[in-house]
Formats: C-alpha cells, structure tokens, sequence
C-alpha cells in the first residue's frame, strides 16, 4: 500500500472574479497562490508516490454573491433580483461565470487529478453557501470542467455533507452553530415546500437581500465573522451604522426553521412582544433610532443594556449559538465590544462540542469543520483532535486585538482588505495505513495581524500578470 496524505480546505469563498476590475463582493483574489500550491502537491505526490485525497469543506463557490447572468460586469452594482433565483438553471449560468474568471482553479484540480499511480482524488462537500452543488446539472458540469468524465468519474466526489473515513470526519458545521444557517434536512438541502429546489435559508437570505449592497458599500463587513459581531463591534464605535444592520437583519431573519408538517400557531392578543418585535419597534422611527445612536455612543450603561436586548433577540431568532446549558448570555453586563467576542467564543464551542460528541460517537480520531473562518488546531479532552481550516478571504481577528484596531478599520478599511491567512489541513497516512501527523498549515507566509495605519502588500507580480494575460485573452477570443 503506497503513502497517502489527506489535504483539506474550507471556506473559499470563490465569486464572479474581477476584483481587479472593480467587483467588491468578490472575497478571493489568491487565484495565482492556490494553482501553484496545487502544483506543488502533484510534484510531491509523484516524486514520492504518495496517494493524495484533496477535499474542499463546504463553501467553495460564493454563490450568494455571483450574479445570475450570461456576461458578467465586474464595476456594475447588481440589484437584488439577480441573487435571488435558486433554480437550477441559475445555478448552472453562475457556475459558468464562476469559471470565466477563475479558470486557473479548475485547470489546477484537473491537473491534480490522476487515476494513479499515485492516485489522486477530489471530494467537494456543501456548504450553507454553495447548496447548488447538489443539483444534478451543476455536478455534471463540473466534471466536464474538471475533465472528470467516463473512466476519469470516479476521480471527484461532489455533493456530500460529510467525509468519514480512515479515522477522519469532516464536515462543513453549519449544522451546528447558527439555526438561520441550518437547512431543514442537513443531509439534503433542498426546500421543504419547493421539491427538487436548493433551500435558502435565512443566514442566506439576508445576504442576498441585503448583505450584498452592504459589502458592496463597506467591502471590509464580509471579513468580520459571524456577521453578529459586526453589530456589536459597530455598537460600540459606529452606532448609527449599527442600528442600521442590526434592523436590516431582524427584518430578514424572521425566524427560527419551523417543522413544516406542524401548523403555527399566530400569537394571541394575550402574549407579550417577542424581543425581535420590540427591537423593531424600537428601530421603526429614524428619529429614534437617531436618538438611540447617540446614547450609545455617549451612555456606557446604557450601551450595555442595548446590547443586552440585542443579543436576546439575536439568540431568539436563532442568529447566534445557543448559551451553555444555564447561563442566559444576554442578561450578563457587558460593553457591546465584549459582547461580540462573546458571541464569536460561543460559535467556536459549539463547534467544539460537537466535535467532542462526533469523536465519542464515530470514534474518529480528527474531526475537521470550516464555517467559523477561524483557524482552530485543539486536542480534545476524550482525546480527538479537532482542526478547523479558517478561511482564504480576509478574516479580520480582534478577540485580542485593542479597541484601537477597531476604529482603524472603520477609519482606514481598504489596508485591511488583502490580508489573507491561506490555511490547509494534512493527514500523513504511512504504507500500513496508519495516521501519522495531523496538523494546520499555511500556504506561503504567514500574513502579520492587523497593524496601525501604514502601507500594506498588494498583490503579487505572478497574480497581477495572470490578470492581465487572462484580460488580453478575453478581448481576443471574447471570453
């Protein structure tokens, strides 16, 4: 039996391409760094005649934020209807954008596949972001991208949720963490109501009917993860702004996913408001909401108990983890800027949890989740060892950061924006099949924390050199 290596990567976040061109919802632009890394495993994989498996851990493919069209502008602002249509056949035009502007993605995978020996296969797990890679139409044309077709079929593995074998469970973790980003069967994320449709659910929603113009405006937002710790982190040093998202996304996210068979029953005269109801209440006047924002920025204590009202009608809604089992997280006094880290340490132990549960269950020795955009690397106390593989779009880390480097971002975004940890899993498996090293690597430098205001790198010669042959190539062949 030949060596083999599991490589995994999560979270990649691919869009419609042309950030150079002018397109601020496109979170990736390592396009050039991921081919040549891809190339350095083949080589190593043939010079050692090592078996690789590479796996993408769910959100590959952004495609809540890629455009249903037939010719893709990068400088145009889309509206909302472009991003709303799950059919398949949307899926398949957004696919195909995807492709014209990042054809060194696929040319690199198809170069990496190899019937052996070494054999090398690919495995793409969904994601909360990329459920379209379940349909039927958009799996067989990713394999005639990839030129996985005929004997070469049995080379890619597209539509799972979960990857479990030789020790190693890997799953994306949506199903875990945030119930505005379950979908109803979290084996089959196709809509209760709409059969043979892909599910959008709420997270979703409010990124495509609202999300979307936002980054398009602030393009640093979609680096700060999960999305509810933007609100703190905005109560506490930009409010107005704050209460601006805050009911945007209270608007979007009615609700918790409801069993479909049980019949709901409206509220009665006699019930209270739900804390999302007297939040939007509170919210419904610009004026008091105006007034509101000035409080917050001049009244500490009342900050505090905002912030506490906000973070319980966020937990009622399902938009944050569920607190420890006794603890109400919401009434605890704390500065909204706390509070956000709070609720950034609660996703990651959800997480955690379950990676504990599935290693008592399964009897997994690694569990892998991506989801959180954070690099996590922990023995568990029964013993697992979870890795979580971040993300390679810009994840802004201020859980230790000062408040200092918060109002930098706010004042001075755009240096923030190219920074990217590109982070991958390996398992090293020896000739008996037995799991040797498991650990989180980079590929390429680690990049520095967010630093004071100063020149930042842009990107490489390589990358900016891909661009353009790839711009020449489209005027002449009108691709």
């Amino acid at each position: 039996m030949p060596k083999k290596t599991k490589i995994i990567i999560s979270d990649t976040h691919i869009g419609a391409g042309g950030w150079v061109e002018g397109n601020r919802l496109e979170d990736f632009i390592s396009d050039a760094e991921f081919v040549a890394w891809l190339h350095a495993l083949v080589e190593e994989s043939n010079r050692e005649q090592i078996a690789m498996d590479f796996i993408i851990n769910g959100d590959w493919i952004e495609f809540l934020q890629v455009p249903d069209v037939n010719r893709f502008e990068p400088a145009r602002v889309y509206e909302t209807s472009f991003y709303t249509e799950v059919a398949e056949a949307a899926a398949l035009r957004r696919l195909q954008v995807v492709y014209e502007w990042h054809p060194g993605i696929f040319l690199g995978l198809t170069d990496f596949l190899n019937p052996g020996p070494p054999r090398r296969r690919l495995h793409i797990l969904f994601g909360n972001h990329d459920p379209e890679i379940v349909y039927p139409g958009v799996q067989a044309q990713l394999r005639r991208l990839l030129h996985a077709e005929g004997d070469l079929a049995d080379l890619v593995q597209i539509g799972a949720r979960r990857l479990h074998e030789d020790g190693v469970f890997i799953e994306h973790g949506n199903a875990y963490v945030e119930s505005v980003n379950r979908f109803s069967n979290p084996d089959a994320p196709f809509d209760p109501l709409r059969p043979g449709q892909i599910e959008r659910p709420s997270g979703s929603s409010f990124v495509t009917h609202f999300f979307n113009h936002l980054e398009w405006q602030r393009a640093w937002v979609d680096g700060v993860h999960p999305v509810t710790t933007l609100i703190f982190y905005a109560l506490a040093f930009e409010p107005a702004f704050a209460l601006k998202v805050l009911k945007a996304f209270l608007e979007a996210v009615p609700g918790l996913v409801l069993d479909i068979a049980a019949t709901p029953t409206p509220p009665g005269p006699e019930e209270p408001p739900t804390a999302r109801e007297q939040m939007l209440e509170q919210l419904a006047d610009p004026a008091q909401q105006a007034e509101i924002a000035r409080r917050l920025a001049e009244d500490p204590a009342f900050a505090e108990a905002f912030a506490a009202q906000v973070q319980q009608a966020l937990q009622e809604q399902g938009a944050t983890p569920p607190p420890p089992e006794g603890i109400a997280q919401a009434t605890l006094p704390l500065p909204p800027e706390e509070r956000a880290r709070l609720i950034a340490e609660m996703a990651q132990q959800a997480l955690h949890d379950e990676a504990v549960a599935i290693v008592e269950r399964t009897g997994a020795a690694v569990v892998l989740f991506g989801h959180i955009h954070e690099r996590v690397e922990t023995r568990l106390e029964n013993g697992g060892l979870y890795l979580n593989t971040g993300a390679w779009v810009w994840k802004g880390d201020f859980s230790q950061q000062g408040d200092e480097v918060w109002r930098d971002l706010l004042a001075d975004p755009d240096k923030y924006s190219e920074q990217r940890t590109l982070t991958y899993a390996r398992i090293d498996f020896d000739e008996q099949g037995v799991m040797g090293q498991a650990r989180l690597l980079t590929v390429g430098d680690l990049p520095a924390p967010p630093a004071p205001p100063g020149p930042q790198p842009h990107p490489s010669l390589w990358a900016r050199l891909l661009l353009t042959f790839r711009n020449v190539f489209r005027c002449l062949f009108g691709k």
